[in-house]
């Protein structure tokens, strides 16, 4: 059997130094907008923090504030504005060396992020590989503010990665992640990384 490898990274903390979201809205909305609407959220924060609230219904209420009501090309001009002047600093060589490594072995690379696609697009595009991530729900190329499906962490990565690969074709599969989001995606892996860039 001819061999094949699977590459799956985690975006947010393993490819980049840091988070990508608050980045994200400050840079769309600014500093005023972005924490006035993050202290209008106090008490869903405690609530989400506390496991009383889903990471998905936070995000939607952020969104519902934020990018709610953006067409798609203003969301895509953003994420390349982002992307350009932002993201590119926040990239781990050694994270994005790996890529590159797997790339060159003919491997299936893809990101999986809880981030927004919207976002991580720019990035996926420059390096060639696949994108599953969060989704975000439009309407005639508008931004309700809601999320299609399930915040892509934890259990909802390895579905949506089984979504688009068969496991049992590969004889290799890496996982690189930073955090509990990342658990099961890790456990489905036979060369699991963790916290390995630096």
């Amino acid at each position: 059997m001819q061999k094949k490898t699977l590459a799956l990274f985690d975006f947010d903390k393993t490819i980049t130094e840091i988070d990508t979201f608050l980045p994200f809205l400050i840079f769309s909305f600014g500093y005023t907008k972005t924490f006035s609407v993050l202290l209008s959220l106090t008490f869903e924060t405690f609530l989400t923090v506390a496991g009383r609230m889903s990471r998905k219904e936070y995000k939607e209420l952020i969104f519902a504030k934020t990018i709610k009501g953006w067409t798609t090309e203003k969301f895509d001009s953003v994420a390349k504005d982002f992307y350009e002047k932002k993201v590119r600093k926040l990239i781990r060589k050694s994270a994005a060396d790996e890529i590159k490594k797997h790339l060159a072995d003919n491997a299936d690379v893809s990101l999986v992020s809880a981030s927004p696609e919207d976002w991580l697009k720019p990035f996926t595009d420059e390096y060639g590989i696949n994108l599953i991530a969060t989704r975000l729900e439009k309407k005639d190329g508008i931004y309700t503010g809601k999320i299609v499906g399930n915040n892509c962490r934890k259990a909802e990565k390895v579905r949506r990665v089984k979504e688009i690969y068969n496991l049992e074709d590969y004889t290799d599969i890496y996982a690189y992640g930073d955090s509990a989001g990342d658990y099961e995606m890790l456990k489905i892996a036979n060369h699991p990384f963790f916290r390995s860039f630096k």
